[in-house]
């Protein structure tokens, strides 16, 4: 079990999470970071977890996840839960991480959870072997075209003949609100292996801020140092701080330039050379 997970904050403000119900939120929250919950956001969660964990009644989960599938959130096959987006929201750093994602896709059963699972890490992960990449391309092309959700437990509800399906589609709609649309420039690692990015936007509000600096060559330092320190990484709450606050002390050392030598007052002028 993991010890932790982690909600990007634009998740809270984007267009998705605005339009559901709070029981929608709190499962999608719960998906994202509860005790079940692995690195790959894919893994078992049967009715009865949910229930337990969150105080629910049967109905009120199999409404929850009907509402996060109906959105591209989340899809349940037989018993077994799978985020699309989980591995774009959660960055994989360098292959040992890689490598510890792989063993949770190893432990997963198979069926169409894992297959769909297999395409996102090589949609996501770029510190993969060539032995993990085969792999995950043969589980992968198992995927069927639209399949519909089943449970294993006998007492949730069947779908009716004349009621609207739930199937997941062959390539579930990425939930891109939930992301900052603009794409990082420069990121730099945090104590739990996954990266902070900075944006365009971003750097160029900073350089605005801190004239004297060279904003991205510091942004630069910063990476490395996180490279370099990783004790020391910063969680992804305190990310912006840490930056900040590594900008202001560059600003406050950087070498001030010199002003401009001013005449003296009063100084008696010389007389002229006369030939």
């Amino acid at each position: 079990m993991r010890e932790y997970g982690q909600i990007q904050c634009a998740f809270w403000q984007s267009a998705d999470a605005q339009e559901w119900t709070d029981a929608g939120k709190l499962l999608a929250a719960y998906l994202m970071t509860g005790p079940h919950s692995n690195g790959i956001g894919c893994y078992r969660c049967p009715d009865g977890y949910v229930m337990a964990d969150l105080g629910w009644s049967l109905e009120r989960v199999s409404e929850g996840f009907a509402e996060l599938s109906r959105n591209g959130f989340a899809y349940r096959f037989d018993g077994v839960v799978f985020l699309p987006g989980f591995l774009r929201w959660n960055k994989v750093a360098n292959a040992n991480v890689a490598a510890a994602r792989m063993s949770e896709f190893d432990g997963l059963p198979k069926g169409e959870a894992k297959a769909r699972v297999a395409g996102a890490i090589l949609r996501n992960i770029k510190h993969l072997s060539n032995d993990h990449r085969t792999v995950l391309q043969t589980v992968s092309e198992t995927v069927s075209g639209t399949v519909t959700q089943t449970e294993t437990n006998p007492n949730q509800p069947r779908e009716k003949p004349n009621k609207p399906s739930c199937a997941a589609p062959a390539e579930p709609a990425p939930a891109d609100d939930l992301l900052p649309a603009e794409p990082p420039v420069i990121s730099f690692l945090l104590n739990d292996g996954s990266e902070f990015g900075l944006s365009q936007q971003q750097l160029d509000e900073f350089q605005q801020l801190y004239p004297a600096i060279d904003v991205l060559q510091q942004a630069k330092a910063l990476k490395a140092w996180c490279i370099a320190n990783s004790k020391n990484r910063k969680t992804r709450s305190g990310a912006l701080k840490f930056v900040n606050g590594w900008l202001s002390r560059a600003q406050n050392q950087a070498p001030r330039a010199a002003a401009p030598a001013q005449p003296q007052r009063g100084a008696a002028s010389l007389p002229r050379l006369q030939a």
